[in-house]
């Protein structure tokens, strides 16, 4: 733990005193696409679909699942779930563009 201590005084005077309030949310905020990231890989191993979105409203979540109360703030949402075997689209051919499409080089 005593070799961490550098590490905790760049992060505490870069991120925490380094930083206003507005500037630490943004930050927290950014940092939980890392989370996501490892979630929507981790669900695809698991064979788990998954939908990340943004675009919903962040203060209707923490009320109603009482975050600000605790601190904490909603910054995205992903439900998980298998697709059931009724969904008629579930093995529909995927659309794929071709690449010359898609990318352009610069």
């Amino acid at each position: 733990v005593e070799n961490l201590a550098p590490l905790r005084g760049m992060m505490v005077g870069s991120i925490v005193a380094g930083k206003n309030e507005q500037e630490r949310k943004e930050w927290d905020f950014n940092q939980t696409y890392i989370a996501l990231g490892n979630l929507l890989t981790s669900a695809a191993l698991l064979g788990i679909d998954a939908c990340p979105m943004e675009g919903f409203s962040r203060d209707e979540y923490d009320r109603i699942l009482g975050l600000s109360g605790q601190g904490l703030h909603a910054a995205v949402i992903a439900p998980l779930g298998y697709r059931s075997s009724e969904d008629k689209y579930g093995n529909a051919p995927k659309v794929r563009f071709d690449r010359e499409q898609v990318i352009q080089k610069l």
